[in-house]
């Protein structure tokens, strides 16, 4: 996510409709890695290639099924991130956490993957606000506002264990279940 990376045209954009489609239902359960995770990356790269009026247009365009494949791509983001070890994995699923915030059904439901997120983050030698601070310019006002609260909650409020979340498996089986 370098600052000064020249943006993309506008032409062709992804829309953030595309996950309104059945084939998302029970999408956070489904194997990892799945195809359709190729599909929802589509429209979180969008959103960061994206110029200030495709964001926005992309922001505004999303509601409570759309934003809940997207928050559920940043638990799935989460569990990747420890099967690889990798922060960009992570960076991708706290900007899909960050665009579904706002927008859900629930907005307590972005706490459980929340909770994934941070996990995930320690995991691998990080720390979630550091990985907000690498994002912070790519998120939606709600979206960072609603992360740096929950990263300001007590260490035994943001757990996976207070969450109900558990991990599952190790190395490339490990999830956040």
């Amino acid at each position: 996510m370098s600052r000064g990376r020249e943006r993309k045209p506008d032409k062709g954009a992804v829309s953030s409709s595309l996950l309104r489609d059945k084939r998302f239902n029970g999408y956070l359960r489904l194997a990892l890695p799945h195809p359709l995770d190729a599909e929802v990356e589509a429209v979180v790269r969008a959103y960061l290639d994206g110029s200030a009026s495709v964001r926005e247009n992309l922001v505004n365009g999303l509601s409570g099924q759309p934003a809940a494949v997207l928050s559920a791509y940043g638990q799935r983001m989460a569990s990747v991130a420890v099967r690889t070890g990798s922060v960009e994995a992570l960076r991708r699923g706290i900007v899909a956490i960050g665009l579904a915030e706002g927008r859900l059904d629930d907005p307590r439901d972005n706490l459980f993957v929340l909770a994934a997120a941070n996990d995930s983050a320690s995991l691998i030698g990080t720390s979630l606000g550091r990985v907000i601070d690498d994002i912070q310019d790519a998120l939606p006002p709600v979206g960072l506002r609603a992360l740096r609260a929950f990263e300001g909650y007590r260490e035994s409020d943001k757990s996976i264990e207070a969450m109900g979340i558990r991990r599952s498996g190790a190395g490339p089986d490990f999830l956040y279940v």
